[in-house]
């Protein structure tokens, strides 16, 4: 599969103390959307999708949450819906937002908390 990425854009992140009281469930979803493009000249046998994740990730000491996109070209592969793309290849679409997550999350709470920071892996199971 053959792909043309758009940069990463970090559209928001939080890094904040947990509410006293109150329990934070970790969330993590994953959307998949097939774009369109106004553009006449685009090549019709190329697809765009769109990948956004929304994360919350709460821990003893604080919690982070946030959304990470990226908008991918497929060349020479139509796409009509997110259920045409195989695990392997969401997957692979996927990984380079995760990968933007696991730094920021790392980045932040290195700065935040004086230590090394926080290293997550969102690797998936090969299985």
């Amino acid at each position: 599969m053959e792909l043309q990425r758009e940069p990463e854009t970090v559209e928001s992140f939080n890094y904040g103390i947990p509410p006293v009281g109150q329990e934070v469930e970790q969330k993590l979803d994953v959307n998949f959307d097939i774009l369109n493009t106004t553009d006449p000249s685009y090549p019709q046998e190329n697809s765009i999708v769109g990948v956004r994740v929304f994360f919350t990730f709460p821990f003893e000491e604080f919690i982070v949450g946030g959304s990470v996109s990226q908008v991918i070209h497929i060349m020479n592969r139509e796409i009509k819906k997110p259920s045409d793309l195989s695990k392997k290849e969401a997957n692979e679409i996927a990984i380079p937002v995760f990968k933007i997550i696991e730094r920021l999350i790392y980045e932040v709470t290195e700065i935040a908390l004086d230590r090394p920071g926080l290293k997550i892996n969102f690797a998936p199971n090969e299985q």
